[in-house]
């Protein structure tokens, strides 16, 4: 599978068959650059438990703009928390990580981020 994908995927057989990980992602925070949301904002993820899977976070804005961002499961090669920048030129009002419901995450509670 490595082969035709041309990916490494040890991740997906540690956490899926050699271990029993468990899938805890949490929307950490959301910061203005300079404190001004016209210079875009920096949204935070923490990893809160063993298991990795890619992100999927939905961002709505006070406008009510709505868009999707898809990170890589690389971003937790790191560490356990990982930021980065969104371009927005308004104040967010709510991250959501998964916001379809599809990767195993036990605590639910986290997974919103509201202004």
């Amino acid at each position: 599978m490595e082969n035709v994908s041309g990916e490494n995927l040890g991740w997906f057989w540690r956490e899926w068959f050699l271990n029993n990980w468990q899938l805890d992602v949490a929307v950490s925070g959301v910061k203005y650059i300079d404190d001004n949301p016209a210079k875009g904002a920096l949204i935070g993820i923490d990893n809160l438990d063993k298991m990795a899977l890619p992100v999927v976070l939905e961002i709505k804005t006070v406008s009510g703009k709505v868009s999707r961002i898809t990170l890589p499961v690389e971003v937790w090669s790191t560490g356990s928390h990982w930021d980065f920048k969104y371009p927005t030129t308004e104040e967010i009002a709510t991250v959501t990580y998964d916001p379809d419901h599809v990767f195993p995450d036990y605590n639910t509670d986290n997974n919103v981020w509201r202004r």
